[in-house]
């Protein structure tokens, strides 16, 4: 029979602290383990009147300097009139009429967004492009459930560099365009 401290090797229960150490080291890892799981998901962000939104960035066709908008009389009041993009003419959407934002005049800043979403492609004007950013997919799922008509347009909140960031709903956006001609999806 040999003595554990015959051996050379003395036998110490571990403290408290490193047990305490050993369980945080455990719990980061799994921490990370469960963040690396998580899909990102990239969004463009941008500025209507001084207030943060984002649009997913697979249904962001392309971002382009302003052109010339052409009134289009007899369209939904949302409709601004149509743009000509590299020759393709894309209706352009009132977002600030639809969020009941104030209008801003467009600066060198201002920029035309072209959406694609599902069948339908438009062009959204916006105060101020800010980038792109990743966000984990699970962060999209904060509903907004207000009464008030503006939130219908807003499917998730979320904050990207501590501001406040409202992604678009782009089936509520459609269907307030089209006077309720299209449904795509319920909201």
């Amino acid at each position: 029979m040999t003595n554990p401290q015959s051996s050379g090797l003395p036998e110490s229960p571990l403290s408290d602290a490193e047990r305490l150490i050993l369980e945080l080291e455990r719990r980061a890892a799994a921490l990370q383990s469960d963040q690396e799981q998580v899909p990102l998901v990239p969004l463009l962000t941008f500025s209507l009147n001084n207030e943060w939104f984002a649009l997913p960035l697979d249904k962001v066709k392309v971002v382009a300097r302003l052109v010339e908008v052409t009134p289009v009389p007899g369209t939904s009041r949302y409709i601004l009139g149509i743009i000509n993009h590299k020759s393709a003419l894309y209706p352009l959407v009132d977002v600030h009429e639809l969020l009941s934002l104030e209008p801003q005049f467009p600066t060198r800043s201002s920029r035309f967004v072209i959406v694609s979403h599902e069948n339908y492609t438009f062009a959204m004007l916006v105060d101020t492009m800010a980038e792109v950013r990743e966000v984990k997919s699970n962060d999209l799922g904060t509903q907004v459930r207000t009464g008030t008509e503006v939130s219908r347009y807003i499917s998730s909140e979320l904050t990207i560099d501590f501001r406040l960031v409202g992604l678009l709903n782009l089936d509520a956006i459609l269907n307030s365009v089209s006077d309720g001609a299209i449904n795509l999806a319920t909201y």
